[in-house]
């Protein structure tokens, strides 16, 4: 452009050159310039569950080669449907075809707006009652993202993306048809599907939020150039990942590495972490919290006898003392109780006695300053999970290197490192620990699951880590979001980073329950198709990322074994992790039904992940003026004559953050906000509708 305005300035014909400026300036008002491509409008896809109503596209389910059809009328579960292809319309003597709606999928284009809300399919409550829950939700990403942002815009301190690669190999799907590397359109569908996509989630990011997109060398340059265009104003950076060290076969060189770009808003600049990823391995910056149970198949009771000690437990789940070793030839006489405490042994997981990695003199003088301190209780053992300050840690307080902050949940000191011992982390990684397919990736997954192949390719959850720690490793109570979740190594490496600083990150996963193309052609030739529960069975979400996230958690496999091995710090996958999730299916509302006010139990799930995922949701009475629900800090307000109830109330909750007012009128819904004026306050149903609006404008 630079050379054409040089030339249109030597027009010496002053009409001329301004008639010219003047097309010119029109041109460059309408033509996209930098990273060109074609926006594929409208992407859409088909829906297992969603309101069906006349008007509506539907598919057949049960057909590798799917008709499509037209809804004409819809007399309960039967539809009088007409046979239509995709950019005509059906003539009037067409004729008309009776289906069920159970032999139906229905066809959602992305540009019309639709109402998603989240229906339970279980939980995990191996935590704290009021520690934040993780969610994992079953369904297509994009109207996850618009489900999301009714209850998290504006709150994510991190979007983790690991997309489809664009391989050529049939990894992902536009329009409901697997890419290939004949389809001359595939980097320009990529672009469209992961532009529409970003544009859509950045919403969901906090002003200083970080985004961190992972690729390989097929759209690496392609997606750099878009993240640009997308967010002008953010700093970008790239960093490179040895993700497979002995190399990849195939045309030209080897390639180790895979490419993960890190996105930073505001003020957000990458954390300080406890090595740079590049250089030679640091083993003195250890990390500050570690289990009290000595690991390792070597330290029975027998090792060191004077390090087999009960320790005491108060009511609240806090350490009150420590008592003597034990030392009778039978095990199972041990005490349960002391004086009234529980006691809490060093167990380990084959039942037998083992040995803590501290004695009992030194654990008592670390607990009062919270250097000791129980996690968890695991009924399934009959004791708890003890964690203590390293050595390391308590040198550096004692040096001043790290000072304390004041003390958590559990009464652990909270510690802030003053940056000494700490470093930025540099823009090559090459750590053992990031290969996918050694500890942390495919071996971890085979552990947990009991079985190999259930996912191919799976991340290194220690690459996945680093990432997460050099993007908010400092931020304790992040919410960290993945909407390309796969197997779920985002959540588990959640965990990781929770249970070394005690932190209270919360975790939400997408994915859909697609399968393999190979696999899904063989199911379909035996009969099997989506929403068939030999086909779903078979899918991403069902076969991997829910057993994963529920391995990982509870420390036991599908088939109820105890997971095998140790993770790099030496922690037992038995043991588990003191944290609670919830697993969700995405569903449809009728967007005429919630201004109505008839749809609040489906919306619950969305406002219970809002105020923070704590306590088990209950049931509420609608007929009531208002609820205020024990366990979760939030009351939903139904009736503005209860407002004076609703304050009083309130009065006795310190831990209410939100509160929810079902009101028609905004005049209203101000007035009454107006007193509210130290919670968030959100006007239901008016929000919902207005944020799924705005998603699809």
């Amino acid at each position: 452009m630079a050379l054409l305005e040089e030339l249109i300035a030597r027009i010496r014909d002053e009409d001329l050159r301004r008639d010219i400026e003047r097309e010119v300036g029109d041109l460059k008002g309408k033509v996209s310039w930098g990273l060109v491509f074609e926006r594929h409008l409208p992407e859409s896809t088909r829906l297992l569950r969603a309101p069906i109503k006349p008007g509506t596209v539907v598919w057949e389910r049960r057909s590798a080669k799917p008709r499509r059809f037209r809804v004409l009328s819809v007399e309960g579960s039967n539809l009088s449907v007409v046979a239509e292809d995709k950019g005509t319309t059906a003539p009037e003597d067409a004729p008309t075809v009776t289906v069920t709606r159970d032999e139906v999928l229905v066809e959602k284009d992305f540009a019309d707006p639709v109402f998603p809300v989240l229906t339970s399919i279980g939980s995990i409550r191996n935590g704290p009652p009021d520690r934040p829950s993780h969610a994992v939700i079953q369904s297509e990403n994009y109207h996850a993202i618009e489900a999301l942002l009714t209850a998290y815009e504006g709150q994510a301190d991190c979007l983790y993306l690991d997309p489809p690669y664009n391989t050529g190999d049939k990894d992902w799907s536009y329009n409901n048809d697997y890419v290939d590397p004949n389809d001359a359109w595939r980097s320009s569908k990529w672009l469209s599907f992961m532009e529409r996509r970003l544009r859509l989630a950045q919403r969901l990011l906090k002003p200083d939020g970080v985004l961190v997109v992972t690729i390989d060398e097929n759209e690496v340059h392609h997606l750099g150039m878009l993240l640009e265009q997308v967010f002008p104003g953010a700093l970008i950076q790239m960093v490179t990942i040895a993700i497979n060290p002995s190399g990849t076969a195939g045309d030209g060189f080897s390639r180790v590495e895979e490419h993960a770009y890190f996105i930073f808003f505001g003020g957000a600049r990458p954390n300080l972490t406890f090595e740079d990823f590049f250089g030679p391995e640091d083993k003195t910056r250890a990390e500050w919290w570690e289990s009290l149970l000595r690991r390792g198949s070597g330290w029975t009771r027998s090792a060191r006898p004077n390090l087999c000690y009960p320790i005491l437990v108060d009511a609240d789940g806090h350490i009150a003392g420590a008592g003597e070793p034990f030392t009778d030839e039978d095990e199972s006489d041990r005490p349960t109780h002391q004086d009234g405490y529980e006691l809490a042994w060093p167990l380990r997981t084959d039942g037998k006695l083992g040995i803590w990695r501290v004695d009992a003199n030194r654990l008592r003088m670390m607990f009062p300053l919270g250097y000791a301190v129980t996690t968890k209780r695991d009924p399934r053992r009959a004791t708890w999970s003890v964690r203590y300050l390293l050595d390391g840690a308590v040198q550096a307080i004692e040096r001043g290197d790290i000072e304390i902050q004041g003390h958590g949940p559990h009464g652990e000191v909270v510690l802030a490192d003053k940056g000494r011992g700490k470093v930025v982390p540099k823009t090559m990684w090459h750590r053992a620990r990031h290969t996918a397919g050694a500890t942390g990736g495919t071996n971890l997954l085979t552990a947990l699951l009991g079985r190999a192949g259930a996912f191919s390719y799976p991340k290194s959850v220690y690459a996945v880590r680093d990432t997460l720690d050099a993007a908010i490793g400092d931020r304790k109570n992040a919410l960290i979001i993945d909407f390309f979740a796969g197997s779920g190594t985002t959540l588990h490496s959640t965990l990781l980073l929770n249970a070394r600083d005690l932190g209270d990150r919360r975790c939400v996963l997408v994915t859909n329950n697609e399968l393999n193309y190979q696999v899904a052609a063989r199911l379909n030739r035996e009969g099997h198709f989506r929403g068939d529960d030999a086909f779903e069975a078979r899918g991403v979400f069902e076969a991997a990322t829910k057993p994963r996230v529920t391995a990982a958690i509870t420390g036991l496999r599908p088939d109820g074994q105890p997971v095998d091995g140790v993770d790099l710090e030496g922690r037992e996958h038995a043991e588990g992790f003191p944290e609670n999730v919830e697993f969700f299916q995405l569903d449809y509302l009728d967007p005429v039904a919630v201004e109505l006010g008839m749809h609040f139990e489906d919306l619950h799930p969305l406002m219970w992940l809002a105020a923070g995922g704590i306590g088990e949701r209950t049931a509420i009475d609608q007929t009531a003026r208002f609820a205020v629900l024990a366990g979760s800090p939030y009351v939903v307000l139904f009736d503005p004559s209860g407002m004076q109830g609703l304050l009083q109330a309130l009065a006795d909750r310190p831990d209410v953050t939100h509160v929810f007012i079902v009101a028609d009128s905004d005049r209203s819904f101000a007035s009454l906000a107006s007193s509210l004026a130290s919670y968030t306050v959100v006007q239901l149903y008016r929000r919902y509708l207005e944020t799924l609006r705005s998603a699809t404008s």
